[in-house]
């Protein structure tokens, strides 16, 4: 995407979606009983700051209208 071009509602959903169903990967994870506590916690950790990156970004697009 070219620097100049705005950040829309439907680029935010479009990110919300691909959070929520990394969210939901690591749900079924967490049911697994061969993944290491350890790697758990990492991908945890990980849908933690993806979920606090949209919101900065959805924040982002926000101001900018």
């Amino acid at each position: 995407m070219p620097a100049n071009k705005p950040l829309t509602k439907a680029d935010t959903v479009a990110l919300w979606h691909a959070v929520d169903a990394y969210t939901a990967q690591v749900k079924i994870l967490r049911t697994l009983p061969d993944v290491p506590p350890a790697e758990l916690a990492v991908e945890q950790q990980r849908v933690q700051q993806a979920k606090q990156a949209l919101r900065k970004v959805n924040a982002l697009r926000k101001q900018a209208l």
